[in-house]
């Protein structure tokens, strides 16, 4: 089997967006402390757009610059420490502006498809190339902001443009609809990985792109009400986040359909949710699945979850198996090509 802990590598989008310090840089220290003690890498998703939107308002703003520089030596910092960097993007920082002493945010084009088609490709490009240009290994994966990649076929040829051939969005049964989210996850295949063109929830053997599925579970509302539960009754700092910021909220209709359905959830490594972690392992190894790619964000990294990553990674290592990053299908094998393999570069 091959495993991947994946992070989206960004601040909140809230009415705060938390300091880097705190949603990036303590964080990942607290992570990489466990990973470091097992040699295991990570995939980090750098959030391209806040780094383009941090340069650009260093320049009107001289402070931020300090803050800019400490973000890339960062992300340098992972990269040579053997952790692999790809492309995350949320185009809404696009829109919000800095005051010269917080952000302000605006999510009312959250999604990359609510730009226009000259602006997506504008986007991406920009994106691609501030990520691209701090890194010794070009970026090949995309994942779409919240989720939101559908539809597809207005990114298709600005990725492939820019040398983005795998995308690692889709979770099997997923699905939200929001002010800000807006994704339909329920026709996704079940395997871990497949090739696709225009459409990332349907396979095609030849198709010009390969999607990696983040892992999903089904869970019942208990779940979702033991969250809340955990959320108002937790007390000191086992179950705090170390983000400092705010998150954007999920549109009433969608809490109340997950505390009253079953629903899918993407495997998650964040706060409470890991708690369901190793179930989700367990079921995959049972089911002989040949991939599994878990997700998490350090802002929403807790020292609880901290602790369940620990002893699921001890349970994969005691297997004999180990964590792993993308590899960037050959050309000439593309619809055979293993997308996640047990080395992080080629």
């Amino acid at each position: 089997m091959h495993i991947a802990l994946t992070l989206d590598y960004e601040l909140f989008f809230g009415r705060q967006t938390g300091s880097p310090d705190a949603c990036l840089f303590k964080p990942c220290d607290a992570l990489l402390r466990i990973l470091d003690a097992f040699s295991a890498p990570a995939v980090f998703f750098v959030d391209a757009s806040y780094l383009v939107r941090l340069r650009e308002s260093a320049e009107q703003f001289p402070h931020l610059q300090q803050e800019y520089l400490a973000v890339v030596s960062h992300i340098r910092e992972l990269e040579a420490r053997g952790h692999q960097i790809q492309l995350h993007i949320h185009p809404h920082w696009f829109d919000s502006w800095h005051d010269g002493h917080q952000w302000h945010t605006v999510i009312d084009r959250y999604r990359l498809t609510q730009w226009s088609s000259h602006d997506i490709a504008s986007i991406v490009d920009r994106c691609t190339r501030e990520l691209n240009q701090h890194l010794n290994h070009k970026v090949f994966v995309f994942r779409a902001g919240g989720w939101c990649i559908q539809p597809f076929a207005p990114l298709a040829q600005t990725l492939m443009d820019n040398g983005i051939s795998v995308d690692s969005s889709v979770y099997h049964g997923g699905g939200a609809c929001s002010q800000a989210h807006d994704f339909d996850f329920r026709s996704a295949p079940t395997i871990a990985r497949w090739n696709f063109d225009r459409d990332p929830c349907k396979a095609v053997d030849s198709g010009k792109f390969t999607e990696v599925a983040i892992s999903s579970h089904q869970v019942s509302p208990l779940f979702y009400w033991r969250f809340a539960l955990n959320r108002l009754l937790a007390r000191g700092e086992y179950h705090t986040r170390f983000g400092d910021g705010c998150a954007v909220a999920n549109s009433r209709a969608d809490l109340l359909h997950l505390l009253t359905h079953s629903s899918h959830m993407a495997v998650s490594v964040d706060g409470f949710k890991a708690s369901l972690l190793q179930c989700a392992f367990d079921s995959a190894w049972r089911k002989q699945q040949d991939g599994f790619v878990a997700m998490g964000h350090p802002k929403s990294l807790t020292p609880y979850s901290l602790g369940r990553l620990n002893r699921w990674l001890q349970g994969v290592y005691d297997k004999g198996l180990r964590l792993s990053g993308y590899h960037r299908p050959t050309p000439a094998r593309t619809s055979a090509a293993p997308a996640v393999i047990k080395a992080i570069h080629e």
